[in-house]
């Protein structure tokens, strides 16, 4: 699992490592007392697994490639946001389902399927849904008709099985989320998790989980739908906001980019870097909700050192946090509205008349310091590895230099997606089959070499960023994009 995707705890073993002395919590003790709350016997927890706390004390949801886990303990009050993030599910299926499109005719019978679910998932009444009981799967309170039912079944195995999308694979697999509506819930989770795995206590017993926006435990995405609070106090891990206090639908595109991240690496494992997995599925957001306003990548100041890497090398971890209030910059205005190109092209403008004397002006871009007077050149190429090389600038620059990346791989992939071909409709078979050949399991060819592929020769990025690579491409459309 890759560093640069996932900012917390991940499926690596690491030696046990023993307690910071500088803790501020005690991950045990808040471990503990969450399994006396389930009542468990706390002298053995090597006798614990997830899968029995989760069967009991959980409700559970497949819905096409997701197997969603809820704590039934979130039902009586907050069964309409376990019904959100539902319906947030399946609609983003269909947006993928829109990408990898080839012909209609393909996928006539799993869209007729994935409509029949949605309108199931849509009808759920939440006074009924508050009445579950742990161990109960949805369709168990929610009751789907038989064709919803026969339905609900095709969907699951279609997505599960990657049928819909190229090469599918014999055995059915499900990407498994974990929702911990509050803040309490989340960090008593990562920490119960530390406890009955000893090899997971380096990445999930420290003080900053509190602020995570998800963690990884085995194979499991556990996803946190509260911001954590600004200036929190050290001891404090259950103070936060809930997400759809601020925007009635962010805390749904906050859930869509974090499944569609486990969708995304479960799909193309380690074929495709992951600054170019957080770049489609920030751009899947935008064309599900028409922006992309959550708290997962850029400016979140996580104190996780990056990984140099062959989309964006040297590219900042993505999946810390940013808190509820925090202020805006110049990136965010239009919360991606227009795949930050705005902003990019100024930047661009910027950093060409800043660049005296640079021969390839469309290269350049001006990043700003934290106070905002401050301007600081850099230079593409910034993807692939024709990047290798590239430098980061100062210090006082991270800020606006990680929400530059962020931006830019969303408008990379927005070119690519719709103008890199010519015509948006020609582009966009194109891009179909470029995310159908990254996905083959069998896929032989290295990431870059699939753009050529694909891309009639053209590599993704070189060193001159030129016409003849696909980033120069991009650079040269940019100022004339609209």
């Amino acid at each position: 699992m890759r560093i640069a995707l996932l900012f917390a705890a991940t499926l690596f073993l690491a030696p046990l490592l023993p307690a910071r002395p500088d803790a501020k919590l005690d991950h045990q003790k808040i471990a503990k007392d969450l399994a006396i709350r389930l009542g468990i016997d706390t002298a053995r927890p090597e006798d614990v697994t997830l899968e029995a706390v989760l069967a009991k004390h959980y409700v559970r949801a497949d819905l096409g490639a997701f197997h969603v886990e809820w704590p039934v303990a979130q039902l009586p009050s907050r069964a309409k946001e376990f019904k959100e993030c539902c319906v947030a599910l399946v609609k983003c299926q269909e947006t993928w389902l829109d990408w990898v499109q080839t012909k209609p005719a393909e996928q006539k019978a799993v869209r007729a399927d994935l409509a029949a679910v949605l309108k199931w998932v849509s009808g759920w009444s939440v006074p009924n849904l508050a009445k579950g009981r742990g161990g109960q799967a949805v369709s168990e309170i929610a009751v789907p008709q038989p064709a919803a039912a026969e339905a609900l079944a095709r969907f699951n195995d279609a997505l599960r099985r990657l049928t819909p999308i190229g090469t599918g694979r014999e055995q059915p697999k499900a990407v498994k989320l974990v929702f911990a509506p509050t803040r309490q819930e989340f960090t008593e989770f990562c920490y119960f998790a530390g406890w009955i795995f000893p090899d997971l206590r380096p990445v999930l017993w420290l003080d900053s989980v509190p602020d995570w926006t998800q963690a990884f435990v085995r194979d499991m995405q556990v996803v946190a739908l509260q911001y954590t609070i600004n200036a929190r106090p050290p001891h404090d891990y259950t103070s936060g906001s809930w997400m759809n206090e601020r925007d009635p639908d962010v805390m749904q595109q906050q859930v869509v980019q974090l499944a569609m991240n486990g969708l995304f690496l479960d799909h193309y494992e380690e074929r495709v870097p992951g600054a170019f997995v957080g770049g489609l599925s920030m751009n899947l957001v935008v064309d599900t909700y028409g922006v992309v306003n959550t708290r997962v990548d850029g400016d979140t100041r996580s104190k996780e050192t990056a990984k140099r890497e062959v989309f964006i090398p040297g590219a900042p971890s993505e999946g810390g946090f940013l808190s509820k209030n925090s202020a805006e910059t110049r990136w965010r205005e239009n919360h991606g509205a227009d795949h930050f190109l705005p902003t990019l092209r100024h930047a661009q403008s910027d950093g060409g008349s800043e660049a005296k004397n640079e021969k390839n002006k469309l290269a350049c871009f001006a990043v700003r310091d934290d106070a905002g007077g401050g301007k600081h050149v850099v230079r593409a190429p910034f993807l692939g590895s024709a990047a290798a090389e590239t430098k980061a600038p100062p210090a006082q620059f991270t800020g606006d230099w990680t929400e530059f990346l962020r931006a830019y791989k969303s408008g990379f992939i927005h070119w690519l997606q719709t103008a890199a071909a010519g015509s948006e409709k020609a582009s966009r078979e194109r891009f179909a089959t470029l995310l159908r050949r990254l996905a083959d399991p069998n896929l032989s060819s290295d990431f870059e070499a699939v753009f050529q592929e694909v891309y009639e020769g053209a590599p993704l990025s070189n060193p001159d960023v030129d016409k003849n690579c696909l980033e120069g491409q991009f650079l040269r459309w940019l100022p004339k994009s609209k």
